[in-house]
């Protein structure tokens, strides 16, 4: 008694001590985590706003250099001018070469007419109603991202979306001072998108950071690969950036996701003032936190470690006592690999003893019922003829097949079989041909299938298939379908004689055609009742109406 007292008090201190330091383990990664979590958030943080206000910065870098570039160009004596036309052009189309930035430059004389411009294009056009010639002529005009609506359909799309450009505009005097024209160009906003992609790729910690440039309206302007382009914007961490201010926030964006966003005010480079954008940086807060969550990992998988060490000495301590429980363990085990055929006596305590035999008795009566089970789940779910699976069977075999369809995002095929004047051969030859014609059509269909699908025999000469056919489903189905009816038309031996039969199909696909097995059953029937009235010896397929669609004969 005194030792069993022991025994007991040494598993529950080997116990004792798991759950003291699994418990230990836990309450570190909780502490450590919450620690280094608020501290990499901030880290985080304050790495995205850097960003923000970088990207700010190059894109008002870039607006002013081209500003002045467009500044200094008008300069020139050929421009102010606007005599020769020719030489003008000359130096448009090297500009839109040299700069492919400037993807349409135009000069237009007193009266808004394009006289020179960017492979002619709008050449003779009079585009005095335009913005680019209202403001440009009184001024230096620099104007948001939009549309160009006359030049829109003269470009390539871009991401799928018609090409968007910043106007820079500036008016024209000659050496009187006299106004004679406004040299406007678009530059393509496909450059702030290449900035985004390569200046700001991402590393570490800032890895996969979606960068956006938002208007003063709030719209988006530039999103990730074309996200939210064109939408409005209303988030906490823009106001802050249109009050000119810059920093990061946890913020709820419209996904209803929360990100560590960036914030920062596009507010102009030297002179140039500026079309206040926002420049927001956003990562998802999961993601941002993932070392975090390595961390609690190892720390959890440190501790699980050590807690086995413990229990393993701790186990090893009353191993004197527990060693026959130890040896009956792997004797179930061995049992189970089917080394042995029942347990071994195992000496020890009165109580090892009684277990030993309980088990094996209790052993040897599980087995001859998983034996019987085994026998009648065969007999429940097979046909007795053929050895094809039945109608149970086809329940079964169809829910899982379905869940592993929706998980690879593939499709199911499911074919009502019914072969072509079967009586005449009972009538003829008797059933016992008839049983042998059917056993051969089940070998020939199991050919046919792969390992994978299934094939019921439902009653009588009427047989299913359902098998899996990728995202091509009725092209894989039809293929199928070909090979069984070549396959099912050579000819059988059965009694001395020689027995020629064909085959008839209907085909419906799941989920096209539904997706429960009585819903595509009824839509292969219906199929199939169309293959017997086209003909037989042929196949037919289900459409998305209802109504049987195309079929074909395997002897066409």
């Amino acid at each position: 008694m005194n030792k069993l007292l022991q025994v007991g008090i040494r598993v529950q201190v080997a116990l004792a001590t798991a759950l003291l330091l699994v418990g230990l383990t836990v309450l570190m990664s909780f502490v450590i985590g919450k620690r280094s979590g608020a501290d990499l958030q901030k880290q985080i943080g304050l790495g995205v706003s850097d960003i923000a206000r970088q990207m700010a910065d190059e894109l008002d870098r870039i607006m002013w250099t081209h500003r002045g570039e467009v500044s200094v160009l008008s300069t020139l004596s050929v421009l102010q001018e606007l005599e020769d036309t020719q030489q003008i052009s000359s130096i448009v189309n090297r500009l839109s070469r040299e700069i492919p930035i400037f993807t349409w430059i135009g000069v237009l004389d007193r009266d808004g007419t394009v006289v020179a411009s960017t492979n002619d294009l709008l050449l003779g056009a009079n585009i005095a109603q335009r913005p680019v010639y209202q403001y440009g002529k009184n001024g230096q005009f620099i104007g948001d991202v939009h549309d160009a609506k006359l030049l829109a359909e003269k470009f390539p799309l871009y991401n799928g979306e018609p090409i968007q450009f910043v106007d820079i505009a500036v008016p024209l005097f000659n050496k009187n001072d006299q106004f004679t024209g406004v040299f406007a160009t678009h530059l393509s906003w496909e450059w702030a998108d290449n900035v985004r992609k390569t200046l700001f790729a991402g590393q570490g910690i800032h890895r996969d950071v979606d960068i956006f440039v938002v208007s003063a309206d709030g719209t988006v302007l530039l999103g990730a690969d074309g996200a939210m382009v064109g939408s409005s914007l209303e988030l906490d961490a823009l106001q802050q950036a249109q009050r000119n201010n810059i920093g990061w926030k946890i913020s709820t964006w419209p996904d209803g996701a929360e990100y560590l966003t960036g914030y920062a005010p596009a507010d102009g480079h030297l002179d140039y003032a500026g079309l206040n954008w926002s420049i927001l940086v956003r990562q998802p807060v999961e993601e941002a936190l993932e070392p975090v969550y390595v961390l609690r990992r190892d720390i959890m998988a440190w501790g699980l470690v050590l807690s086995i060490v413990s229990s393993v000495i701790a186990w090893w301590g009353a191993g004197f006592f527990v060693g026959p429980i130890g040896k009956m363990a792997r004797s179930i085990e061995a049992m189970k690999r089917g080394e042995i055929e029942r347990l071994p006596d195992f000496d020890g305590a009165r109580e090892i003893k009684i277990l030993s035999n309980s088990l094996n008795a209790l052993l040897a009566k599980l087995t001859e019922k998983d034996a019987a089970l085994g026998q009648m789940e065969h007999i429940a779910h097979h046909d007795n003829l053929t050895g094809l699976g039945n109608r149970l069977a086809l329940d079964v075999y169809f829910e899982h097949a379905l869940a592993h369809a929706d998980r690879q995002k593939t499709q199911l095929a499911v074919m009502m079989l019914d072969l072509d004047d079967f009586k005449p051969i009972n009538d003829k030859f008797g059933h016992s041909a008839g049983d042998d014609v059917l056993r051969e059509v089940a070998k020939r269909l199991r050919r046919c299938v792969r390992g994978g699908d299934l094939v019921v025999r439902l009653g009588g000469d009427e047989m299913v298939v359902v098998c899996h056919v990728g995202t091509s489903g009725e092209g894989e189905a039809a293929m199928l379908a070909e090979r069984i009816l070549n396959d099912i038309q050579m000819p059988f031996i059965t009694g001395g004689n020689r027995v020629s039969i064909h085959m008839s199909i209907g085909i419906a696909i799941c989920p096209v055609h539904g997706k429960t097995i009585d819903v595509l059953l009824d839509q292969a029937d219906d199929a199939l009742y169309a293959a017997k009235a086209r003909g037989k010896n042929c196949y037919v397929l289900a459409s998305d109406d209802g109504e049987p669609s195309g079929s074909k004969s395997s002897l066409a």
